[in-house]
């Protein structure tokens, strides 16, 4: 548990409008790494797991405790129990003065400036918490604590007035509160349906846990819920913030075998729950407590805790992820003679089973897709004349380029076609090299069909019939027919086909499919062919 009971924080935040650089300042004091990066042997499970952060110091902490909430209007806004004036009251329980919010400059390189006092009509005798605002800025939700126990929370809403800049009027209570327990960190989602917010209701499964409720259009308030998946321990769970893409829940907890006190996770949001939640690491994460991650672009954010060299008992830090841009990268090959497919399809798919993207392998059966890290993907492959194939892998660190994830296609038995003319083996023509009887690699895949169609159909026999275009000398495309003819045969002999099943016959240009005096180069590729007749005894 918390030493100090933060009971409370954090916003949705105007993100959108803040326009600054994503560089930070190289003269910043870096948060030392070194002790941090020590706690990877007393839990080696959240040791190099693929997360990477840089931590630097802020600047407007205090001697007292100061905590981040998120961003308005260009500002961050934090809450502190900083001492204003010599009467500052006290609150019993911690012994510092009561929280109030603020509200700081951002410089270019995400750096805060001196916090002055957000709001003097919120600002009152109570210790305000994590505070809330909507997209458009009109409406908040806070939180602050009741008069019989500084340490208890509940939400209120309040909205702007239209005609006074900065004034926040008609607060209202929230209609689930309840003094027996408390409601704090107030989170409302980036389309305002959603409100998430930590409490130690009788349904939490923990001490705390992360609930939600929807917002309705009319100002009512749905059910409230659990939220569903992996968040949820026995323990706490605090600090509920979504990512800008909305794809990840941030949250705090002392459970999930966290490194000491609380530590930063992120959990997947999934269409029906939240999966696959990881601890940020031991480049963020210490044996203390680390709270209210809070992201400003893909790569910056701020989080608070009371890890040793701080400047309060509670500190804001910035934070710097190191981000690879990262994809999936792979060959479709053919599953037994691991020839390259080009032109096969694949489809990414995400853990729910849905379409992430779709492209064809090239020339060398290749292909590739930009993913995002710590995800679960499939890729499903196909091709005419393949049974389809798919293969799973996961995207486990932040800091790999390339996951190479290759995929086979196992050749379909060739099909037997029926006419009034003749019964053959439908294939692919067979290509050769030119002016030769050397079978191109790409045309074994087409002779191993046949193969498999001789193998599940043991009784039937084959006439082998090779055939060449109108181009040079009748006599020298008898004699290239007969041999190409031959090196099919000798190919599916190879294979372990009877030769009591094979024969084979060449017949140069004299049976054209396409009968042409002048002929295009795609009627001479139609000419040029291999045909496997059946023999009917």
């Amino acid at each position: 548990m918390m030493k100090l009971l933060i009971t409370t924080f954090f916003a949705l935040l105007f993100v959108s409008q803040i326009q600054a650089q994503e560089s930070l300042d190289s003269n910043q004091d870096v948060a030392s790494l070194d002790q941090e990066i020590a706690f990877t042997d007393s839990n080696p499970n959240i040791g190099n797991n693929g997360f990477k952060f840089e931590t630097f110091t802020t600047g407007i902490n205090s001697k007292y405790s100061d905590y981040g909430v998120g961003f308005f209007k260009e500002k961050f806004i934090s809450f502190s129990a900083r001492k204003i004036g010599a009467l500052a009251k006290i609150d019993p329980n911690t012994k510092e003065p009561y929280t109030k919010l603020y509200c700081s400059d951002i410089t270019y390189e995400w750096d805060l400036r001196r916090p002055l006092l957000f709001s003097h009509v919120l600002n009152k005798g109570e210790n305000l918490g994590t505070i809330s605002f909507s997209k458009d800025g009109d409406r908040i939700y806070f939180s602050k604590s009741i008069k019989e126990d500084t340490q208890k929370f509940q939400l209120y809403t309040a909205i702007m007035n239209p005609e006074v800049e900065g004034e926040w009027i008609n607060i209202t209570a929230l209609p689930f509160n309840d003094t027996s327990y408390s409601i704090e960190n107030p989170h409302l989602s980036k389309d305002g349906k959603t409100l998430y917010f930590s409490s130690n209701m009788p349904e939490a499964i923990g001490g705390y846990d992360i609930f939600k409720v929807a917002v309705n259009n009319n100002g009512t308030y749905g059910a409230v819920e659990r939220i569903e998946g992996s968040v949820n321990t026995v323990l706490d769970e605090k600090f509920p913030h979504t990512s800008l893409d909305n794809k990840y829940l941030y949250f705090s907890s002392n459970g999930h075998n966290s490194m000491g006190g609380f530590d930063i996770f992120r959990s997947r949001n999934a269409s029906l729950n939240y999966v696959a939640t990881r601890n940020l690491g031991n480049t963020i994460n210490s044996a203390k407590d680390e709270i209210a991650y809070i992201p400003a672009t893909e790569t910056v954010g701020y989080f608070t805790s009371d890890r040793e060299g701080g400047k309060g008992k509670y500190d804001i830090y910035k934070i710097r992820e190191y981000v690879v841009d990262q994809n999936v990268a792979g060959i479709v090959r053919d599953t037994e003679t691991q020839i390259p497919l080009a032109d096969a399809t694949i489809v990414l798919l995400d853990a729910d089973g849905e379409e992430v993207a779709t492209v064809n392998s090239d020339q060398n059966g290749e292909y590739s897709f930009p993913v995002d890290a710590f995800l679960d993907y499939t890729i499903l492959a196909y091709k005419e004349g393949f049974e389809r194939n798919s293969t799973s892998f996961d995207t486990n660190t932040n800091l790999v380029a390339t996951f190479e994830t290759d995929i086979t296609l196992d050749a379909k038995a060739a099909e037997i076609v029926e006419t009034e003319e003749k019964t053959f083996i439908k294939i692919d023509n067979i290509l050769f090299d030119f002016n030769s009887d050397q079978i191109k690699d790409i045309s074994t895949i087409t002779l191993n069909t046949v193969v498999t169609t001789l193998t599940q159909n043991p009784d039937i026999k084959i006439d082998i019939k090779a055939h060449t275009d109108i181009q040079g000398s009748s006599a020298y495309n008898l004699k290239l027919s007969k041999k190409r003819a031959a090196s099919a045969m000798k190919y599916i002999l190879s294979k372990g086909i009877s030769e009591d099943r094979l024969t084979s016959e060449g017949y140069g240009e004299s049976q054209p499919l396409i009968d042409c005096d002048t002929c295009s180069d795609a009627q001479h590729e139609m000419n040029r062919r291999v045909e496997f007749i059946i023999v009917r005894d």
